[in-house]
């Protein structure tokens, strides 16, 4: 083995014990051998970068006015970058890795200043193994090499299309086949001078590091500077969905001190307040919000924390306390707000329940941003009349069909007539159905008795059953039911008729009912 080979081997088992979870080795996917020469190795380095104290995301949104808004979003945590390499195999001697960096949040002239920072990282310990000290100046130096000590501007991050040849996954590549060359190709396989790790495309353009970047020359980006975003993608959410996943990832893992018990539990066991970050264990959380629910402090659910003023959002209220007594303090709450705040209602989504200022019938919330009708409670639909909800659909009904004409027309204003009138029709069938049916007993379909006896036949599922008790007759002789003296039906039919029943079946005053009785009476009537 050559002694580049060794120090190659050496430099990813040591990378491998240091980032752990965040390198993977590429040696088996990139295998290269051509005339005998020996397996390419490479790997993928995952660099979380180190933000600085209250990094803050920046947008200018446009409204529907045209007029647009500032809006700045604090964020402690970043997707990384992502360090793809492969070793030539003149490395560490003569040349250095191939490389490309690729990130979602960096533009392409960023990254391209980072990849030509390599390159000179390269040249001040040209001879030495080098990609530890690229990924410790990624993760440690990078915001302050950029100049982002406090703000990203995300206006400023624009996907860029650029089309080069067949791609690599690593970027450069190096010739097996001249070895002592050391000749170095791009992915499109244009010859690379080594001496400064630039290429020239077939155009003869330059780009590397002693190449000039303008926004204007796409040409003139460095080829080893992905940006990982599609045109349409909305660089806020992804960021900020990003921030909030690491966060309570991290938050779970690690291990709090109640102010309560003072007890040390993991943050998976633990509940946190917002904005004062203030953590106690779920355990001495859920006794404190019993007890206040119980006593009707709705309002009170805030941070045990003296001269504290921050409140606990519905969804941790729910995690630590029961189903009824989330329900009966969400009610509370609910009227509460209602009643001494005439134009503020609760987020219709449940995770949310934020309370929401209605202006002109729309509500917008300020925590998840979902936009809804003020009356309906569903998504905002314009001009477009209010669909009901299926539980409030019986009572609107009720008003409307038994209203005045002014209740009338004031639902009619609001749903629209010809919605209201489809509604009252289903409501009116389902009305008769629910007075003048009944389910067979076995396929559960609506049945509805005209005239005739009490043994019914479902048309659906062929079976006999007894309109009077719903029990399943015996096919072979269904009349039976009726003539068992321990049959429920058999009381109800004989022992409590009156004269006009036993002449109406054909019996006189002084006879019995005997067996067969009520068969003989079926039969006579079919």
């Amino acid at each position: 083995m050559s002694l580049d080979a060794e120090s190659q081997e050496d430099e990813l088992l040591a990378l491998a014990s240091i980032y752990e979870e965040s390198f993977t080795s590429i040696e088996a996917e990139a295998e290269a051998e051509v005339d005998g020469s020996s397996t390419t190795h490479g790997g993928v380095l995952i660099i979380h970068l180190d933000l600085p104290p209250d990094f803050t995301l920046l947008s200018r949104p446009t409204k529907n006015t045209g007029e647009a808004i500032e809006e700045r979003h604090q964020v402690e945590y970043l997707p990384p970058i992502h360090l793809h390499f492969t070793f030539p195999t003149t490395y560490p001697s003569q040349h250095p890795p191939c490389f490309t960096l690729s990130c979602k949040w960096l533009n392409r002239t960023q990254l391209t200043q980072l990849c030509q920072k390599l390159d000179s990282l390269w040249k001040e310990n040209e001879g030495c193994v080098i990609t530890f000290t690229w990924a410790q100046f990624l993760k440690e130096e990078a915001m302050d090499f950029l100049d982002l000590t406090d703000t990203l501007d995300l206006d400023t991050i624009k996907p860029i299309r650029i089309t080069y040849g067949p791609s690599h996954a690593c970027g450069l590549v190096a010739d097996v086949n001249q070895e002592h060359s050391g000749a170095v190709y791009s992915p499109s396989g244009e010859k690379c001078d080594t001496s400064n790790n630039s290429c020239s495309d077939s155009d003869g353009a330059t780009v590397g590091t002693n190449s000039t970047l303008t926004r204007q020359n796409s040409q003139n980006y460095d080829k080893r500077a992905i940006q990982d975003i599609g045109p349409k993608t909305n660089l806020l959410n992804l960021l900020r969905d990003y921030n909030e996943e690491i966060r309570k990832k991290v938050f779970k893992s690690r291990v709090f001190e109640c102010k309560v018990c003072f007890m040390e539990k993991l943050g998976a066991n633990c509940l946190e307040f917002w904005p004062c970050h203030h953590v106690y264990c779920k355990e001495c959380m859920a006794s404190f919000f019993s007890v206040q629910i119980s006593e009707g402090n709705i309002k009170f659910l805030k941070c045990p924390e003296d001269k504290c003023d921050s409140e606990a959002n519905p969804k941790q209220v729910q995690e630590v306390v029961s189903a009824d007594l989330y329900n009966r303090w969400d009610e509370m709450l609910l009227n509460s707000t209602l009643s001494s705040l005439g134009d503020i209602q609760p987020c219709p989504r449940l995770h949310c329940q934020y309370p929401v200022t209605i202006e002109e019938g729309q509500g917008q919330c300020p925590s998840c941003k979902f936009v809804f009708c003020g009356i309906c409670r569903f998504g905002w639909h314009g001009i477009e009349p209010c669909r009901l909800k299926h539980s409030e659909s019986k009572k609107i009904m009720e008003i409307y069909i038994n209203g005045t004409e002014d209740q009338k027309k004031l639902l009619e204003d609001q749903y629209g007539k010809k919605y209201l009138c489809s509604l009252r029709d289903e409501y009116l069938s389902l009305n008769y159905l629910e007075e003048n049916s009944k389910r067979c007993p076995k396929c559960r379909a609506k049945i509805e008795k005209v005239d005739g006896c009490n043994k019914m036949t479902c048309q659906q599922c062929s079976i006999y059953f007894c309109w009077l008790c719903m029990a399943i007759l015996n096919v072979g002789n269904p009349y039976n039911h009726y003539n068992d003296r321990n049959s429920p039906c058999y009381n109800q039919l004989f022992l409590g008729a009156d004269e006009d029943d036993m002449d109406m079946w054909g019996f006189d005053d002084d006879d019995d009912v005997d067996d067969g009785d009520y068969h003989d009476y079926e039969d006579d009537v079919e």
